[in-house]
């Protein structure tokens, strides 16, 4: 659990570290004194001349066509094309190297980057590459794409899917042609070792967790048999048969937190069924109808559920539907679109005004706070963020908001755990995709140039 991540270069000024501000509140601790909240209030309201100090270390890197981050590094694919990593703590070059054009992008998965080979490049079919941490060199290169995150022992695993069968180049298989071979893998995310490896049995789908951390997955088979299966060994630990599986694929099959959701459109609605896994038993069966009106394309598909925080989410076209994981019944709903989601909170835009930000209770939906004028900031990094990296983590632990002021951009952070708003300072230019690292604030900004900032 306390091992350390990618070791590309790390701050070593002990008094440059990250800054986690107030613990969070809870019962016999007082509240932020009222002085104290009419100060980031106006801090928040403020021109630039409210700005904290933010020292700008340079452009690191022009003309990339993507920009991702982790613990270690950052990364910026450049049109030339290469892939090089950046350090955080001085922004000086770490390594270069080049990739084919069109042959793979940069991956992030568990706070680690990867190199996601595209089918007919390095391989027949899809593969993954771990880079070197010291010079980008490849360490290990495993056969499949990479679908999910999960955790065994406190240590994140890569679930890789293969088909074996694939041909190049790759073509479009004709209809009622024999479904192709799927492999499944499970290997350690930092020494690439295989754990376990077998073939899906004929028929079988996968379902993985979306989110990060979780300890097992699902195969379901037609008729309605399902298995869940461990993470650790890939055996089957419990299995049932599913009656709303057994009549054909409905709209969608999840794994939201610990139950295996299914969502099959009616007339009268999208009916969401849940299981819980250990063992897969019903839990419960919710109806839930969309607002008018309601789009072509969620009356074909139906809402997607998603986990979000201790929450299960129905984010939709008009609203928000927040559910109990327990009961399945409605907690709350608002008309926001989720944004930024978090053990304590949810960030979210005002539908009415995409420039203000709502910080949102999960247990009562009221606001928080609200921030008008600002909007959030997509990160390049993949959310994992723990404080011991593993694929443990609940969710990112900060969202980056900014107010556009001039030709740059006030920036803060919100806490995910507590909701609480720190005001880092004014950048130059504005930014369209950042990263946050201790002391260290990167952004691709200006158009397709990467900054970096010292906070």
């Amino acid at each position: 659990m306390g091992e350390p991540l990618i070791d590309l270069g790390v701050v070593t000024d002990g008094a440059d570290q990250l800054d986690t501000g107030p613990a969070p509140v809870v019962a016999g601790r007082s509240q932020w004194p009222f002085v104290m909240v009419l100060a980031l209030l106006a801090a928040l309201a403020g021109g630039s001349g409210a700005s904290t100090s933010v020292d700008a270390l340079g452009v690191l890197a022009e003309h990339t066509i993507g920009f991702v981050a982790d613990r270690g590094a950052l990364y910026a694919l450049r049109e030339e094309p290469a892939v090089t990593a950046y350090d955080w703590g001085t922004g000086e070059e770490r390594w270069s190297r080049s990739i084919p054009s069109n042959a793979g992008q940069v991956y992030l998965a568990a706070d680690r980057a990867y190199i996601r080979h595209r089918p007919c490049t390095d391989a027949v079919g899809w593969s993954l590459e771990r880079l070197d941490p010291a010079d980008g060199r490849q360490q290990w290169l495993a056969s499949g794409a990479p679908v999910s995150v999960l955790r065994v022992e406190g240590r994140p695993v890569l679930l890789l899917v293969d088909e074996r069968a694939t041909t190049c180049p790759p073509a479009v298989p004709l209809r009622n042609s024999p479904q192709t071979p799927v492999h499944l893998a499970a290997i350690d995310a930092e020494t690439g070792i295989v754990r376990w490896q077998f073939q899906m049995p004929p028929g079988g789908r996968l379902v993985s967790p979306d989110v990060p951390g979780n300890d097992w997955f699902a195969i379901w088979y037609p008729g309605g048999h399902t298995e869940v299966r461990a993470a650790a060994t890939g055996a089957v630990v419990s299995a049932a048969q599913v009656p709303e599986l057994a009549d054909g694929p409905p709209q969608s099959v999840r794994i939201v937190r610990d139950l295996l959701v299914i969502v099959a459109v009616r007339l009268d609605g999208a009916m969401i069924t849940s299981y819980g896994h250990a063992p897969l038993t019903y839990r419960w069966q919710q109806l839930f109808q969309s607002a008018e009106p309601v789009p072509i394309a969620e009356l074909a598909y139906g809402p997607v559920v998603v986990a979000c925080g201790p929450m299960v989410c129905v984010p939709n076209w008009r609203d928000i539907a927040v559910l109990d994981p327990r009961t399945g019944e409605q907690r709350w709903r608002r008309t926001i679109q989720l944004d930024a989601v978090g053990a304590g909170v949810l960030v979210a835009r005002d539908r009415e005004d995409f420039m203000r930000i709502r910080i949102v209770d999960w247990q009562t939906g009221v606001d928080r706070s609200q921030l008008d004028g600002w909007g959030l900031v997509p990160m390049a990094t993949d959310g994992n963020d723990d404080a011991v990296g593993t694929a443990a983590a609940a969710g990112a632990t900060y969202a980056v908001v900014q107010r556009p002021d001039g030709d740059g951009s006030r920036i803060a952070r919100v806490n995910l755990h507590t909701g609480e708003v720190d005001v880092l300072g004014h950048v130059r230019p504005i930014p369209s995709r950042c990263a946050l690292h201790g002391r260290r604030l990167s952004c691709l900004a200006g158009g397709d140039a990467v900054h970096l900032w010292k906070l």
